[in-house]
């Protein structure tokens, strides 16, 4: 390729990399709630902690308030995303929630441009160019993208760890194999559910380039291997201790679901829904026509890996979006292969053909971006704070529990109030499963309430859904505080006896 063209294709890739940072930086200031806020408050709720604990101006009291807010949530992964929030506090001096947008963002853009660096050096400039344009402008991946969690990280690792592996099968060298093997193990660390995808690409590239014996014997695959083993075990099992925990609770119940057709459709329906159908069967035809040997290897070596994580977690396969995005780089891939094999047949035609379907695909661009500012535009969370620090004056003293949006994470992050929380009706469900019986409602009641001196609800979609719960508070409780969007009911002192056991 001359330097001309090579500088051209650098310089859509830096245009297109700027208009998706352009899009991804509309509305940055709203708080970060129109994409799974129970993840992106578990985040905010780390990052103020950490920004307390580091701080040497912070009080003795500040210090105990944001580590009595952050014991109420589970830590999961380590606070990577959430540490570099926190470090850029302490530089501003306040907390400013939406520096992780930034972060995030520029992770996706990472991730962008070594999918585009992986699909040139398969397929050439023009395809890799195309995958990225669909990376970047799918509005589930624009709201991803500014979301206040490990996965936009995690992808960007991905992408990287595979590009390292696929320059280490073209010429394997003790450099390159550690590069791959570092990138690696930082990237399961930040999400361990990346090693699913992960290793079936490794596993696809290492097997089309030297065999499954040859692959056996390499040296440089069985040291990372044991090495993200032990980086697993350590920080999952024995530091958090919950590894053998989350297996017991999602996925050992879960395996019933295995056997129902509605399970494999709600998880397709899942993936239509926010990569879109067509996208999807484009990507997989690219991945099955395209005759770049170690591309289709990492590939379905890539989509067998997704498939085996999607199993071991049944049920966020079905309700989680984010559960999904290992995926979203393999469609973009495939997207870039299928244009590979289309490449030619388009050369051919008249200048004046290709100069129409390059005024279409900026068209699909244009369209796109407008749909994911239109979908930011739909939503404004900034009356947020207000309403969480009203509810919080309206609140008496003593214990409360309440059903509250996000399992109380809006209430702890933006009121400064942590409570402890009645299930919703989801999780009462999922205690059927877990149970294999559903608890009697005044039995779970009595359970929960025992002890506490009001009830909050704020979660009045949640409040409709659970009739149970609602008949036993209006029927035997007064109403302490009423205002829009939220109910304090007086546990302390029931209108009348509540029925005997």
């Amino acid at each position: 390729m001359s330097m001309a063209r090579r500088t051209a294709w650098n310089a859509a890739l830096v245009v297109t990399l700027l208009l998706g940072l352009a899009v991804r930086f509309y509305d940055l200031t709203d708080p970060p709630l129109e994409f799974h806020p129970l993840r992106q408050l578990r985040g905010a709720i780390t990052a103020r902690y950490l920004y307390y604990r580091w701080n040497p101006a912070a009080t003795a009291d500040e210090k105990a308030w944001a580590e009595g807010l952050y014991r109420r949530i589970q830590p999961l992964e380590p606070p990577v995303t959430d540490a570099l929030v926190a470090a850029t506090y302490l530089v501003l001096g306040r907390e400013v929630l939406w520096v992780a947008r930034v972060y995030t963002v520029l992770f996706w853009l990472l991730a962008a441009g070594g999918l585009y660096a992986l699909a040139r050096r398969w397929w050439g400039p023009g395809p890799a160019l195309a995958g990225v344009l669909y990376f970047l402008f799918l509005p589930f991946a624009v709201l991803a993208s500014r979301s206040f969690q490990p996965d936009p990280l995690m992808l960007a690792g991905l992408v990287a760890s595979v590009w390292a592996w696929d320059r280490w099968v073209q010429q394997p060298g003790r450099g390159r194999g550690w590069l791959a093997a570092g990138l690696t193990v930082a990237t399961v660390l930040v999400k361990p559910y990346a090693v699913f995808a992960l290793t079936g690409a490794v596993v696809g590239l290492a097997w089309q380039r030297f065999g499954l014996r040859g692959a056996v014997r390499q040296p440089v695959l069985w040291g990372t291997a044991g090495t993200v083993l032990v980086a697993l075990v350590g920080y999952y099992g024995l530091y958090r201790g919950m590894m053998l925990d989350y297996a017991r609770t999602w996925t050992a119940p879960m395996t019933r679901f295995w056997l129902s057709p509605l399970f494999y459709g709600r998880w397709l329906h899942n993936l239509v829904e926010h990569m879109g159908g067509p996208w999807l069967l484009a990507a997989a035809w690219g991945h099955a026509l395209h005759d770049q040997r170690r591309g289709a290897a990492a590939g379905w070596g890539w989509a067998v890996g997704y498939g085996i994580y999607g199993m071991l977690v049944p049920f966020q396969s079905m309700t989680h979006s984010y559960y999904h995005l290992p995926l979203l780089p393999w469609v973009a891939l495939g997207l870039a292969g299928l244009v590979a094999v289309l490449m030619p047949r388009l050369q051919a035609r008249p200048r004046w053909a290709q100069a129409a379907l390059a005024v279409a695909t900026l068209a699909a661009v244009v369209y796109a971006a407008a749909a994911s500012v239109r979908e930011l535009a739909a939503n404004d969370y900034r009356a947020e704070p207000a309403y969480w620090q009203e509810v919080v004056a309206h609140l008496p003293p003593g214990k409360g529990i309440g059903l509250i949006q996000d399992f109380g994470l809006r209430l702890n992050y933006f009121g400064g109030r942590a409570m402890d929380i009645w299930p919703t009706a989801a999780t009462l469900e999922l205690q059927k499963v877990w149970q294999g019986r559903a608890r009697d409602p005044w039995d779970l009641f009595r359970d929960k309430t025992e002890g506490y001196d009001y009830f909050l609800v704020t979660a009045m979609g949640q409040w409709e859904r659970q009739p149970a719960l609602r008949a036993i508070l209006t029927e035997y409780y007064p109403v302490l505080a009423q205002g829009e969007g939220y109910i304090i009911f007086d546990l302390r002192h029931p209108l009348k006896p509540l029925p005997q056991e």
